[in-house]
């Protein structure tokens, strides 16, 4: 899958060691707006800054705007290494400071795939957001998911999430776990860069 290997080598979003959260079914228009993201500017581009926690500082990456249809807004977020291709990022709020994503790579004048496009889950604190969009280990679906079916795809690169239901759940496992997975590498910290 494309857009995750650009991901992957432009924004540091993902790991390798990652398995990739796919949906055919949940947030399936890769073009659709969706929620705003609480702290981001909602009427002009704004620069996003990633933590590097090998140096324990902040790193600009990108800038992020917004596109607007009536109440729903969708970020194109251009990376700061001149890659012509972009993401469009969608979001759907889950719950307090928890939200589903759906990222799309975006090259122009052509429309994004599905086939081109992967989930994420955000959680917001004290403005900083932290970003899931690969799980390492298949033990952390096994808690997410206790005594039921896990998603399809445990064990393999890619996680297949079939219901709102299951990113429900491993939304509210996230928010609620961000800080242990530390040492797994499974998300990023990032936050907007202050005006």
């Amino acid at each position: 899958m494309n857009v995750l290997k650009t991901v992957l080598a432009l924004a540091a979003l993902v790991f390798v060691t990652s398995c990739t959260i796919e949906s055919d079914t949940v947030l399936p228009d890769p073009t659709a707006a969706g929620d705003a993201i609480p702290g981001f500017p909602s009427d002009k581009p704004f620069r996003l800054e990633t933590f590097d926690k090998g140096k324990q500082a902040y790193k600009a990456f990108a800038t992020a705007t917004p596109e607007h249809e009536g109440e729903a807004v969708r970020y194109a977020v251009a990376f700061d290494d001149g890659t012509p291709n972009r993401l469009v990022v969608q979001a759907r709020k889950i719950s307090e400071n928890n939200y589903l994503i759906r990222f799309a790579q975006t090259i122009e004048g052509m429309r994004p795939s599905l086939n081109e496009s992967g989930l994420g889950f955000v959680t917001v604190r004290d403005g900083d957001y932290y970003l899931m969009s690969g799980i390492t280990d298949d033990g952390q679906l096994e808690e997410m998911f206790p005594g039921q079916e896990a998603p399809r795809g445990a064990g393999t690169s890619t996680i297949k999430l079939d219901t709102m239901a299951q990113a429900e759940t491993i939304s509210a496992w996230f928010g609620a776990n961000f800080q242990k997975l530390t040492e797994y590498k499974d998300y990023t910290k990032f936050r907007v860069v202050k005006q």
